[in-house]
């Protein structure tokens, strides 16, 4: 019997509207390294998973704030997160790279590795949809906000490390 399923995930244009609502949730302007931008994307898509990093204590809260985002059960087991976050890789770049080609991000930067939004604006209906959907999940974007402004990406206690997606211990620290 065949069996098929969506996984957005794996959908490049779902990983597209993903990238816009960071472009819009987060702080503007704020420059991320790539690295730090698909780690976001992958908790944005799986606020679940929030509950699996070590957090400082001061925000500790923001897992159970985060996680508390309602989202439709899956329809079956889900790989280990550092797993399918590797697998999302390419999906996550592909949407980067259209974004950055259509003007939504700054190219030169995209080069060295830094997503940096662009002044460029999406049309009035997609706006008004990533504002919605980000107004309907603002505690998600606010431990977001957090994990990108208050950690450190590389190292032991970065990101990498916290989250256990990445490899950490070989960072240049």
């Amino acid at each position: 019997m065949i069996q098929l399923t969506y996984e957005p995930a794996f959908d490049p244009l779902h990983s597209t509207f993903r990238a816009l609502r960071l472009r819009q949730g987060l702080r503007t302007g704020l420059p991320l390294p790539r690295v730090l931008f698909r780690i976001l994307d992958f908790y944005l898509l799986f606020p679940e998973s929030l509950k699996n990093i070590r957090l400082r204590p001061e925000h500790r809260s923001l897992k159970n704030q985060a996680a508390a985002t309602k989202r439709a059960a899956s329809y079956g087991p889900r790989p280990e997160d550092a797993i399918l976050f590797e697998r999302m890789q390419p999906y996550q770049d592909a949407a980067v790279n259209t974004l950055t080609l259509q003007g939504f991000f700054s190219n030169d930067e995209l080069e060295a590795d830094w997503v940096v939004p662009s002044e460029a604006n999406a049309p009035t209906a997609l706006t008004d949809r990533l504002l919605a959907v980000n107004a309907a999940e603002v505690s998600l974007l606010a431990a977001l906000n957090t994990l990108a402004s208050d950690y450190p990406l590389d190292g032991v206690n970065g990101i990498k490390h916290r989250t256990g997606l990445l490899e950490y211990r070989y960072d240049a620290v």
